[in-house]
């Protein structure tokens, strides 16, 4: 079952950062070529809402097969004194940065909302370009935080992983 829950663990994290690599480097660079706003909006929505569908899906595997991990895996010497060991630290770093991604994902939600109104403003005759940019600018710039992050977490989650680094006392 250990295997079971590390693959399924694995497989989420894989599938909630690979996305966003693809969205952050090749699609969203794409969209940039449409000169229709409207269109460009619509092909945005379309794939922010599927990746959103699949983020979601990562995102609770990882926090279910997480704990898993932590309430069944992870000894019990380690996770009753956890602030002694190295995986304390790392533990704790992780899952603030956790808490971190998921606060990021609902601002670009917050961020993607925003967009779709000042571009239906933008088509209706309003001159609100700049702002518009802008907040593209801001949404493409929490994107590169929020895949940072995610990066840091697969670091740490590879350092947890480590029973001869994580499983010292520190």
């Amino acid at each position: 079952m250990e295997n079971i829950i590390l693959f399924l663990h694995v497989a989420a994290a894989a599938i909630f950062v690979g996305p966003q690599l693809l969205l952050f480097f090749a699609v969203m660079p794409a969209t940039w070529m449409i000169d229709d706003e409207r269109l460009r909006r619509d092909v945005t929505l379309v794939i922010s809402r599927r990746f959103g569908k699949i983020a979601v899906f990562a995102l609770l595997t990882l926090l279910i097969t997480g704990l898993y991990q932590f309430y069944y895996i992870v000894p019990d010497t380690v996770s009753n004194d956890i602030t002694s060991y190295n995986f304390g630290r790392i533990f704790m770093l992780k899952m603030t940065l956790f808490v971190v991604a998921i606060g990021l994902v609902i601002f670009h939600v917050i961020l993607g909302k925003k967009i779709g109104k000042l571009v239906d403003a933008l088509v209706e005759g309003e001159d609100n370009s700049f702002e518009l940019s802008d907040t593209r600018r801001k949404s493409f710039m929490w994107s590169a935080v929020l895949l940072f992050i995610s990066f840091c977490i697969l670091a740490l989650g590879v350092l947890l992983g480590n029973p001869k680094f994580s499983y010292v006392i520190s």
